[in-house]
C-alpha cells in the first residue's frame, strides 16, 4: 500500500524509507530530505503493522513544532490518512494505526511512560558523543513494542555534524555490524532545492565544513589544530590610528584571577583585534575601558557572567552594566563547535585579522590551541590561558558574525 502511494521519494530516501536493517541511518547534506525521509519511514512501518506505536526525536522542541510536526500532518494527509495532534503531549494519533510520540533531546527524562515498535532520531550528530549515546540509551529502552516479527528498528537522520570524531560515525562507520545500513544522500542529489542553495552554504562555512554540510561525507575535525586557517603572516594587519575610528568592540572571558579581553573594529564585512588585556575581577575590568573613552563601547561576555559574581550583590554583567557600557549577551554561551566553526570561516574567507604586535597572546592561543583526546579544544585549569583568549573572542564573533544554516521554503 505504501509503496504505492508514496511516489516523490529521492533514490537515497527510498532507501531509508525501505530498508529492512534494524539501524539504518540517512547520512546527508543540509537539504537533502533526511527529515521527510524519517517521516515517511515510520508512516510505513505504522501501515504495514497496526497498531504499532513509533517514536520521532529531533533536538529541540522548536524543531519538532517548526519541521517534524508539519511533515508528519501533509504526509498524512497527502495519503489520507486521519489523524489529530495532541499538542500538550507532542504525539500524533493516526486513527486505524496507532500514536505517534514526538520528543526532544534537550530534555531526555522525558522518554518515559511510553513504548513503541520502531523509532527515527532525527540529527543525532549535533550532540557531542556522550549526550547522543545517553538519548541513543533512552530511544533503545522505549523501543521495546512487540512487532510482528519480533524485530524493533531505530533509524538515524542526520547530517555528520561531529564528523569522525561524532556518534554517528562511531556506530555507523568505525563499529558498524550486521545490524547497521549506511546510506549516503549529498544536498545536490535534491532537484527542488531552490537556486543558490549550495552556494549560501559555502558562503557560511569554510572549505572543510562545507564539504560535510554538501557532500554528508565524514570528514576528521581534529586533523589540525583547532585554528587551523590562521597563518600569522596571511591574517596580519595593523591597528588603524585611534582617530580614525568611533566603535569597539571587546570580548571579556570571565575567570577567577584572569579575565582576558580583545579588542575589535568592524570593518563593513571585515573584522580587527587590535588590542587585548588582562583583568583581575570585573571591577578592573570597567577600569580597563577607561583607556576607551570617547570610544562607543560594546562588551561581549561570557554568558556565565549573568549568574557569576564578583561579589554579594551584583553579577559580572551586571558590574559592567552598572558603569554604563553596552553589553552584548546571549542566555547561555554557544556550543564550543559553534565558535570555533564562526572563528574558522571568517579565517578561512580572510575576513578576520589580527594585529599580531598588539595581540601577541591571542595570535598565540590561535596558533597553539589543539584538541584532545575526546574531540574537544584544549582547556586548561591556570588561568589566563591560551583558552581564555579565543574564548573571548569567540563570544564576539559568534554574536556578530553566527553560522546559520540556510533554509529554504519546503514542505518540511
Amino acid at each position: 500500500m505504501f509503496k504505492e502511494i508514496i511516489v516523490d521519494l529521492l533514490p537515497a530516501q527510498d532507501d531509508f524509507v525501505f530498508s529492512k536493517s534494524p539501524n539504518p541511518a540517512l547520512v546527508g547534506g543540509l537539504g537533502s530530505g533526511k527529515t521527510q525521509a524519517g517521516v515517511s519511514r515510520l508512516i510505513r512501518l505504522m501501515t504495514e503493522e497496526p497498531g504499532i506505536n513509533t517514536l520521532y526525536a529531533m533536538p529541540t522542541y522548536d524543531l519538532l513544532k517548526l519541521r517534524a510536526i508539519p511533515g508528519f500532518q501533509e504526509e498524512l494527509s497527502k495519503i489520507s490518512l486521519s489523524h489529530t495532534l495532541n499538542k500538550s503531549d507532542y504525539s500524533i494519533r493516526i486513527f486505524g494505526l496507532g500514536i505517534i510520540y514526538l520528543r526532544s533531546y534537550d530534555n531526555p527524562d522525558r522518554f518515559i511512560a511510553f513504548e513503541v515498535g520502531h523509532s527515527v532520531v532525527d540529527e543525532i550528530d549535533t550532540l557531542d558523543k556522550d549526550k547522543a549515546t545517553e538519548v541513543w540509551r533512552k530511544v533503545t529502552e522505549r523501543t521495546r513494542q512487540q512487532t510482528k516479527n519480533g524485530i524493533n528498528t531505530i533509524g538515524a537522520v542526520t547530517s555528520p555534524d561531529h564528523g569522525m570524531q561524532g556518534f554517528v560515525y562511531d556506530r555507523w562507520a568505525r563499529n558498524a555490524s550486521s545490524r547497521q545500513e549506511l546510506i549516503k544522500a549529498r544536498t545536490t542529489d535534491n532537484p527542488f532545492l531552490p537556486d543558490g542553495y549550495v552556494e549560501q552554504i559555502r558562503e557560511n562555512y569554510d572549505q572543510q565544513l562545507a564539504d560535510l554540510y554538501i557532500d554528508g561525507e565524514f570528514v576528521n575535525l581534529t586533523q589540525q589544530k583547532v585554528y587551523h586557517f590562521f597563518d600569522n603572516k596571511k591574517h596580519h594587519r595593523a591597528a588603524p590610528k585611534e582617530d580614525s575610528y568611533n566603535a569597539t568592540h571587546i570580548g571579556i572571558d570571565f575567570n577567577i584571577g584572569g579575565c582576558c579581553s580583545n579588542v575589535f573594529l568592524i570593518d563593513d564585512k571585515n573584522v580587527h583585534a587590535i588590542g587585548e588585556f588582562v583583568s583581575h575581577d570585573s571591577y578592573e575590568f570597567v577600569n580597563n575601558l577607561n583607556k576607551f573613552k570617547g570610544k562607543q563601547i560594546t562588551v561581549y561576555p561570557d554568558a556565565s557572567g549573568s549568574s557569576r559574581s564578583t561579589n554579594a550583590s551584583q553579577t559580572d554583567i551586571q558590574i559592567i552594566q552598572s558603569a554604563g557600557y553596552r553589553v552584548d549577551a546571549a542566555q547561555s554561551n554557544p556550543a564550543v563547535r559553534d565558535r570555533v566553526n564562526s572563528v574558522n570561516s571568517l579565517l578561512s574567507k580572510e575576513r578576520l585579522f589580527i594585529d599580531v604586535d598588539r595581540c601577541p597572546l591571542l595570535t598565540e592561543a590561535l596558533e597553539q590551541q589543539g584538541y584532545t583526546d575526546k574531540g574537544e579544544p584544549e582547556k586548561f585549569a591556570k588561568h589566563p590561558a591560551i583558552d581564555d583568549w579565543v574564548d573571548n573572542s569567540g563570544y564576539f564573533i559568534y554574536r556578530k558574525f553566527p553560522l546559520t544554516r540556510p533554509s529554504y521554503a519546503s514542505s518540511f
